[in-house]
């Protein structure tokens, strides 16, 4: 893993969780609407300030990923078939789940809504979306589909919820 022990780099984590955080509470505080519809806004508006963010750090992305297949390759060098967790990139995807699933939780308790399955399970579907989303991006640079992706995937989130 990196350094800092994350596959998609931002800067400081709680740089990233705070903007999100303040995004959201900007979001709810000017919502007139609750439930799925207002999860949907709350959904975006964390999503919406997580993407500059990725894209100002092109070349943490990138060393992030590749310090991540190093790490990875070592492990898996030597014919090993065996999948046993790595305990340093089991550590950093917990790490990660659990401020996706706080960002989740905080998206649900603003919008009055309930996850409709485990929220940990929802925290590890997004952050693949957006990890592979990344990867592709530092490919192609294409924002446009970046964007569809993560609208994309705003829109699946809100069907995996209820009103309360």
């Amino acid at each position: 893993m990196s350094a800092s022990g994350e596959i998609v780099q931002v800067g400081s984590r709680s740089n990233m969780t705070d903007a999100m955080a303040e995004a959201i509470e900007k979001a709810a505080a000017s919502l007139d609407i609750t439930g799925s519809r207002a999860l949907r806004v709350l959904l975006h508006a964390g999503v919406s300030t997580l993407w500059p963010m990725l894209k100002s750090t092109p070349d943490r992305q990138l060393s992030a990923y590749e310090s991540t297949i190093a790490v990875l390759r070592r492990r898996w060098e030597g014919g090993q078939t065996v999948c046993v967790p790595d305990p340093e990139g089991s550590a950093m995807f917990r790490q990660l789940d659990q401020e996706v699933t706080e960002f989740l939780g905080l998206c649900a308790q603003r919008s009055g809504t309930q996850w409709l399955e485990p929220v940990d399970a929802i925290a590890a579907y997004l952050l693949a979306v957006i990890q592979g989303m990344v990867l592709r991006w530092l490919a192609d640079c294409d924002d446009e589909i970046s964007l569809v992706v993560l609208d994309d995937l705003v829109s699946y989130l809100s069907t995996k919820a209820v009103d309360l």
